[in-house]
């Protein structure tokens, strides 16, 4: 990593918050098995997506891996998401890596609002009878079908209980990406730091849906969208897109950046919409103050 990484944090630097950048990586777990286990194959993949990433040590400060801790079954200890995003974090920087971390925030098993579908239900009723015997690769093909009608159901479901549904979903990544913001005011000038967050399909692409700016089919700008495949299909495992949170030089925001890691997908200009993202983490914030948001 960059000279200085040890000074991230707690330092007494006079100026702080100019010409920063977190790069926020929303990161889908690997390749599972169908009880929801991170497969030897999907680590082998996560491993492949970071050496293709071009992401070397010496581009960031620092590189700390967040993520969902949803169904903690690996032999690590972490759930399927977590240990996505420290396999990918250590590819990066080795041992340079900064301890992951667990983000409940991440963790659609925190949600308060009722899913208005069965997720598991519908993604293992698309499964075929012998994917267990599968070979991997014949299994990835079977689970992205699942997955993509799995995802497809959720985004056509309409009506309160399913806005509201995803209206907090969305609002726990523009939350994550809300604390990140106020961090880089708090970092020192010229920092670069990187966050894998590992996350989960059906959930991180929700806040594209309803924040993201990128242009239609005339070229005019618009605000989300309503079908899956204006962002190249719902995320793949181990497939990722970044927010991309700068300062300038007077410590102001820059746009907030949206990229696709995937040469598949849009590679147009795309950014989130500040004052959705805002008003999409105050949504998220108000429904869990009861109990306290948790990093």
């Amino acid at each position: 990593m960059k000279e200085g990484a040890e000074h991230i944090e707690g330092a007494k630097e006079v100026l702080k918050g100019r010409n920063v950048k977190i790069t926020v990586k929303f990161l889908r777990h690997g390749e599972r098995t169908k009880e929801g286990e991170l497969t030897e194959y999907g680590r082998e993949i996560t491993r492949t997506r970071a050496q293709e990433s071009g992401i070397t040590a010496e581009d960031f400060d620092a590189v700390k891996a967040i993520g969902s801790n949803a169904d903690p079954k690996q032999p690590s200890g972490m759930g399927r998401a977590l240990e996505t995003a420290d396999i990918y974090a250590h590819e990066i920087v080795g041992d340079e890596a900064f301890n992951t971390r667990t983000n409940d925030i991440l963790n659609y098993k925190t949600l308060i609002t009722k899913p208005p579908y069965d997720h598991i239900g519908i993604y293992n009723s698309n499964l075929p009878e012998n994917f267990s015997e599968l070979p991997d690769e014949e299994k990835a093909v079977a689970a992205k079908k699942a997955q993509t009608a799995t995802v497809n159901h959720l985004l056509s479901l309409t009506g309160p209980e399913a806005d509201a549904y995803k209206k907090e979903v969305a609002g726990s990544f523009a939350y994550v990406v809300d604390h990140y913001m106020k961090m880089a005011k708090r970092l020192n000038e010229g920092s670069q730091v990187l966050i894998p967050a590992g996350t989960h399909g059906g959930t991180m692409e929700l806040l594209l849906q309803q924040a993201m700016v990128h242009g239609d089919k005339d070229g005019n700008k618009k605000v989300g969208f309503t079908d899956i495949s204006e962002i190249g299909g719902e995320m793949n495992p181990s497939d990722s897109y970044n927010v991309d949170i700068a300062t300038d030089e007077r410590g102001e925001y820059k746009t907030l950046k949206v990229l696709f890691d995937s040469p598949g997908r849009p590679q147009e200009e795309m950014y989130l919409d500040v004052d959705r993202v805002k008003e999409l983490a105050g949504y998220y914030q108000e429904l869990h103050k009861a109990e306290g948001t948790r990093e």
